[in-house]
């Protein structure tokens, strides 16, 4: 499994970000599909095999003051979490 960050477009009151994670074979077959729906914060699509999670960063939360950087390196690790459950 590999993550990335595919786009980040800067909106009036926030980000667009959209992470994908490119699955083998064997982990498309183990996904979950049932549990797509129910992680909370991202929308999350399959195609192919990679699994787009798209979210919104707002810029009037407290916690969302620190640096795009910042923020994109946590979501990350939150998407590498979702994805390793959705895998079990």
């Amino acid at each position: 499994m590999q993550i990335d960050i595919d786009e980040v477009n800067e909106s009036e009151n926030g980000w667009n970000v959209r992470l994908k994670a490119n699955l083998s074979y064997e982990e498309v077959q183990r996904l979950n599909h049932n549990s797509i729906n129910m992680v909370d914060d991202f929308h999350i699509e399959l195609k192919d095999s990679n699994l787009y999670f798209d979210c919104f960063l707002n810029n009037d939360e407290p916690w969302e003051d620190e640096p795009l950087e910042e923020l994109l390196k946590a979501i990350k690790i939150e998407v590498e979490y979702h994805v390793q459950v959705l895998l079990k």
